[in-house]
């Protein structure tokens, strides 16, 4: 693990324990690698993670992953698609799952993105002087989609500083901007997709939208959100989503945001090793993070 990332999880942990009445819920006995099949009978609801765990960029799938889609489908069990994506919302990445073989709803999508018109009704009220109404963005285009839903239009210089983040897509001229506006008093720095590291098709890591709102975090020193896994509130809208008393699965390829969230939640994890997490770092990552999940899931 690298170290900013190591720092980037660690500082999650700090600040979703600092909130969070519930203590970290660790499974009681290590981890068993187990396949689909072997588990399938002991939970209500299969939440995935997306990418790094179903697909990649483009049309790349990773093994087994449809392969369990449709198993679950076909058991008539309750799917949900957690993503930290917030390169639009909600109905259309839906429709882009839906297109590698993914049939979520919408109503089945919770996305990062979509926490962000909660977290602005609370600031608006806590400080009706702003608007919240302009920022400067940083993310693949479609990503403005996100921010128009909750009322922000996305410009050059926002009358408020504001920055927003939904992937690390900065040059060495737009980190700049983004800086200089962080800097003035009174900024705000919304972490659209608190992801840091993710994984590569051809099996690298890279840093992204986390790594890079880290940086500007460390040089600016703004008020800063955090959205999506592994925070509580995509956690809660889970819940609030599916029958009480549902068992709950969450599976994923970090341990930072997807087996970290589901711990603090109270939901069984389970990890698919090698894609954001390498096999030969497993056992490292897990003691500095302080983190393990309930399975490691094998295609």
């Amino acid at each position: 693990m690298d170290a900013l990332e190591q720092s980037i999880y660690l500082r999650y942990k700090e600040l979703i324990a600092e909130s969070c009445a519930a203590p970290l819920d660790l499974p009681q006995q290590n981890p068993r690698q187990v396949h689909l099949e072997d588990i399938m009978g002991w939970y209500d609801v299969f939440c995935f993670d997306g990418f790094g765990t179903l697909y990649n960029r483009g049309d790349f799938l990773y093994e087994g992953a449809l392969e369990w889609y449709r198993k679950l489908r076909a058991a008539g069990k309750q799917l949900r698609l957690i993503t930290n994506a917030a390169s639009n919302v909600d109905s259309a990445l839906a429709e882009d799952a839906a297109k590698r073989g993914f049939d979520f709803t919408a109503a089945e999508t919770i996305s990062s993105g979509s926490l962000l018109q909660k977290l602005l009704e609370k600031l608006r009220r806590n400080s009706p002087a702003k608007a919240f109404s302009q920022a400067y963005y940083l993310g693949r285009p479609s990503g403005v989609n996100v921010l128009h839903a909750c009322g922000i239009e996305a410009v050059e210089n926002p009358r408020e500083p504001i920055v927003a983040i939904s992937s690390n897509v900065a040059t060495e001229e737009t980190f700049a901007h983004a800086l200089e506006i962080l800097k003035r008093p009174g900024a705000h720095l919304f972490v659209l997709n608190s992801d840091a590291w993710a994984p590569n098709i051809d099996g690298t890591r890279s840093p992204v939208s986390g790594a890079l709102s880290e940086q500007l975090r460390l040089a600016a020193g703004p008020d800063t959100y955090y959205l999506g896994k592994p925070f509580p509130e995509i956690f809660n809208r889970i819940k609030e989503s599916v029958p009480a008393n549902s068992r709950i699965l969450m599976i994923g390829d970090t341990l930072g945001t997807d087996v970290m969230g589901a711990a603090f939640a109270g939901i069984d994890s389970a990890l698919v090793v090698g894609r954001n997490v390498p096999a030969a770092d497993l056992d490292a990552d897990e003691k500095a993070l302080g983190i393990r999940p309930t399975w490691y899931l094998t295609p």
